[in-house]
């Protein structure tokens, strides 16, 4: 196994938790913008977030993946900043390993070994 797969299978594992959260919330805290989101919008970000977990292993589609959630991290990052919360250690660290996931050629230009 290579560090590739290593950290795809860390942010799939990731994606599947904070997306189930939304639907059955078990984190302790729960997220601080959870009362500022619409409980119809926090659904479907979990179902993007459980999507994504999935897609992240298929190679048309994980570049797509990565992009768009490293950018959505960082949106939701800094919107945690904005409204004064400290809470973003889950998405900056999920930003970090999906710019890892992107930084690496191999894994950019979709192929698998």
């Amino acid at each position: 196994m290579n560090i590739n797969n290593i950290v795809t299978a860390i942010c799939s594992l990731l994606f599947f938790m904070i997306g189930v959260d939304k639907f059955l919330p078990f984190l302790d805290p729960p997220c601080s913008l959870s009362s500022n989101i619409p409980p119809s919008v926090w659904k479907v970000f979990g179902g993007l977030q459980l999507a994504a977990g999935i897609l992240i292993w298929h190679p048309r589609s994980k570049k797509f993946v990565a992009g768009f959630f490293i950018i959505f991290m960082l949106v939701f990052t800094i919107y945690h900043l904005k409204e004064n919360t400290y809470d973003i250690g889950g998405s900056s660290f999920m930003a970090f390993m999906l710019g890892l996931l992107i930084w690496n050629p191999r894994f950019f230009r979709g192929k698998n070994k």
